[in-house]
């Protein structure tokens, strides 16, 4: 201790010059009175690239002349004067530039005072690249974050929405099935009302299976799993199909559809039923924003190889705001509880994502109060060869299915009986059963009756054994025990791998529920080996 204490202040003030000279961290240098640079630390020469023999002894604004362009050289007066100046990267960006670039720095230029007289400036000038670099970082995570928030809390918007107007497009079908259901039950009704009652229950039914198709088919696209068969369909035919499907609704409404079809034969490359559903979509939004008496024109019109089809209204237009969005899942332009029109908001979204696997594009004009006009372009054909051409037109002759016996099973007794209902209505003869075993006990009596089905409709999701394993046992059996009957599988599980395992396992036919009676008397005939209707 006692040889520390003795150590001389002139080599304490040698070692600390010598530390700012050499080792300090940050750029240092000194001027006298008159502003020649009496001293250049060994950072500024490996910053700047001037080395300190070239430095000291010349004028500060000879060395660095830009200070004096860029306006420092007030700064270095104040400081003879006896006023320090901080220069902050954010107003100068630097003092000094360094190698071949503009450094960022913050530096600060002071007097240097001894025994009460000012006898020169001193400038400490820092590097705060990374500090600068790391700011900017977390201004950008910032940034980052505060849109993902914004992105997370217009999801959740968009959810809650959604849900609630899920909630209320699925509760009011089903408050005026339920309604209409509870009376017809509860009471007598006259004929009239007895029709009124069973035509709200159809509209209602099928609005809410609409509801489902749509989420379902959203589900699929979103996941990759929705599939098309393509094959050459003729585009005004299929158009014509969903203006018959809307024109009872354009009806009700007062509105006019009107045809534009300026093309014969326009055969594209298509998935008629999901072509179908993008026609029928936009004929539906159009119908539903026009007011009475206005109009909707549905047109067809070919340029070169892309044929193109526009659904245009008369009706009250949609906002510039909107437009944009449109296309997008969930998106309405009216959310409120107040709004005049129901839907999911997927509508649209599904015609975009159909129309583009069909290799086209959609695309939408507008005017406030003077309709719209919704645009799709396919790639067109121009000619179809023989290998594809098809019918497009619809089954000739009634559905008769007199004469054909039909083994039906289901363990849901009310489902079990409407399928029953709607196949005696078209003159087949019902065989019923509830489970897979019940079903072969009716076959063998059947058999042993000389009466053998000739079709099998089974529902898949049934008790104990299912209906893969009702088809692993038919697959067994010989032709006389029932082993050849065509089946076809009426189910809930409507997904493209459902469809594909069914007919894996030896189904004729997948069929998703709910089914019309017309399409499952269609589904019957199209299996019944030939021969076998209308026996007596």
């Amino acid at each position: 201790m006692t040889d520390r204490a003795a150590v001389k202040p002139d080599l304490l003030t040698a070692a600390m010059v010598r530390w700012f000279d050499e080792l300090a961290a940050q750029g240092i240098f000194t001027t006298d009175t008159g502003l020649v640079v009496r001293s250049w630390n060994r950072w500024l020469e490996q910053h700047t690239g001037l080395a300190r023999a070239d430095v000291v002894g010349r004028p500060l604004f000879d060395v660095c002349p830009d200070l004096v362009t860029r306006g420092f050289e007030p700064h270095y007066r104040a400081a003879l004067t006896g006023e320090a100046r901080l220069l902050a990267h954010r107003f100068h960006r630097y003092l000094i530039a360094g190698r071949g670039a503009e450094a960022m720095q913050s530096a600060r230029i002071a007097p240097l005072e001894a025994d009460g007289a000012i006898v020169g400036t001193v400038t400490v000038i820092e590097d705060v690249s990374e500090r600068v670099a790391s700011e900017r970082e977390l201004r950008n995570q910032i940034v980052t974050s505060d849109t993902a928030r914004a992105v997370a809390e217009e999801a959740v918007r968009v959810k809650d929405e959604f849900l609630a107007t899920l909630s209320h497009e699925i509760r009011t079908p089903l408050n005026a099935v339920l309604g209409w259901t509870k009376i017809l039950l509860g009471r007598q009704v006259d004929p009239a009302m007895m029709t009124r009652a069973l035509q709200v229950i159809d509209r209602n039914a099928v609005a809410q299976t609409r509801l489902i198709d749509d989420m379902l088919d959203m589900a699929r696209i979103m996941s990759g799993k929705l599939r098309l068969e393509l094959q050459p369909i003729d585009l005004g035919a299929v158009a014509l199909s969903a203006i018959d499907v809307v024109a009872p609704t354009a009806a009700a409404r007062g509105v006019e559809i009107r045809k534009q079809f300026d093309v014969d034969a326009p055969w594209m490359m298509g998935d008629a039923d999901r072509v179908q559903q993008i026609i029928w979509n936009l004929l539906s939004n159009a119908v539903k924003f026009t007011e009475a008496g206005g109009r909707v024109t549905v047109g067809i019109v070919r340029e070169r190889d892309v044929l193109t089809l526009f659904v245009e209204d008369t009706g009250r237009g949609i906002a510039p705001d909107f437009l944009p969005q449109m296309f997008e899942r969930f998106r309405q332009a009216d959310s409120s509880s107040s709004r005049r029109h129901g839907g999911l908001g997927l509508g649209l979204s599904l015609v975009r994502q159909l129309v583009e696997l069909h290799g086209g594009r959609v695309s939408a004009t507008s005017e406030v109060g003077a309709g719209s006009r919704f645009t799709i372009s396919f790639p067109g054909r121009t000619e179809v060869t023989g290998d594809d051409q098809i019918d497009a037109s619809p089954a000739s002759g009634a559905m008769d299915l007199d004469g054909v016996r039909v083994l039906l099973i289901d363990d849901e007794a009310d489902a079990r009986e409407i399928l029953a209902t709607a196949l005696r209505h078209h003159g087949a003869t019902i065989l019923e059963a509830s489970a897979a075993q019940a079903a072969l006990e009716v076959l063998d009596t059947a058999i042993a009756a000389d009466a053998l089905p000739d079709v099998i409709v089974s529902d898949i999701g049934l008790p104990e054994e299912d209906g893969y394993q009702l088809m692993a046992q038919l697959a067994s059996r010989s032709p006389a025990e029932g082993g050849q009957i065509p089946v076809i599988a009426v189910t809930a599980y409507g997904r493209p791998q459902d469809k594909r395992q069914a007919l894996a396992a030896g189904f004729r036919l997948h069929i998703t529920k709910p089914v019309t009676p017309d399409s499952l008397a269609a589904a019957v005939l199209s299996v019944v080996p030939l021969g076998r209707v209308r026996r007596g």
